[in-house]
């Protein structure tokens, strides 16, 4: 009896610890790329498009469980990052943010990285690949 007693006793100071934000701390925010209307696919990181286009639109699904705070839209080029947008109005919608951006003169791999960051300043990053076929 003692033992049941001893083993309730640790559970509720075990559970007493943890809290939502302890939990959700945990966690940076998440970015995934997609090419139709929604995300299909999570490793989805690379295109290939056809010979001759120059301009396609980068789509990414951006989540954080402690809201969203400012999402930065890079062109990469070697160690140089161009920034092209930034984004850091989320009233509507806080915790996830759908990124819709038209990239206009796509060279033979272009390279485009996202990164996110939340309320708690945690941050994360994504690099996506653009390729035409010859």
């Amino acid at each position: 009896m003692k033992t049941v007693k001893l083993l309730i006793f640790l559970s509720l100071i075990a559970f007493w610890g943890c809290d939502k934000d302890t939990f959700f701390d945990k966690f940076v925010p998440e970015i995934m790329f997609y090419e139709n209307n929604d995300v299909e696919n999570a490793d989805f990181s690379e295109i290939t498009l056809g010979a001759g286009i120059t301009a396609d639109t980068i789509k990414a699904r951006i989540s954080a469980p402690m809201k969203l705070k400012e999402i930065k839209l890079f062109k990469v080029s070697g160690k140089n990052e161009e920034l092209l947008q930034t984004y850091n109005d989320f009233r509507l919608t806080p915790n996830v943010y759908k990124l819709k951006y038209l990239l206009k003169d796509i060279t033979s791999e272009t390279v485009v990285k996202v990164v996110a960051w939340d309320n708690d300043n945690k941050l994360s990053s994504k690099i996506f690949t653009i390729k035409i076929t010859q």
